[in-house]
């Protein structure tokens, strides 16, 4: 696929491919449907791109500084940095989506695992994010 740069593609027409693709996100009902969905969309690298940012942001939430999260995840001060950008000054998505994470992990560790897959397949959209993580964890 050729690649564009995101100035020349219309506004108009880039808002309503993004729009088109959230929606298309939102509907996915199971975890399945999910993997399968972004395992189709994503090369491996666009995968492990994406999970090392989310990656970077709860380690950053978490208190470290840059320098021990470039020797960890061995990714550049450029990435972190963006991330850490994008964590405090973006839209609020990263953050709230991290912090609620974080509270439903905590929760999970409180309930027996078979309990948590049970509750996690019964009510697979609510469960969409841990669902996705659990996937790119495999």
């Amino acid at each position: 696929m050729a690649k564009r740069r995101i100035y020349e593609v219309d506004q108009r027409e880039r808002y309503s491919m993004l729009n088109d693709f959230f929606k298309m996100v939102a509907e996915l009902k199971t975890h399945k449907d999910a993997a399968n969905f972004f395992r189709d969309l994503l090369t491996p690298s666009e995968s492990l791109m994406l999970t090392r940012r989310i990656e970077i942001a709860k380690m950053l939430l978490e208190g470290w500084n840059f320098e021990e999260i470039r020797e960890k995840l061995k990714v550049g001060y450029n990435t972190i940095n963006s991330v850490n950008r994008w964590l405090y000054s973006g839209f609020g998505g990263y953050l709230k989506e991290l912090k609620r994470f974080k509270s439903k992990k905590e929760f999970q560790e409180q309930i027996p695992t078979s309990e948590w897959a049970k509750i996690k397949k019964k009510y697979p959209a609510h469960f969409l994010i841990f669902n996705l993580i659990d996937k790119l964890k495999r």
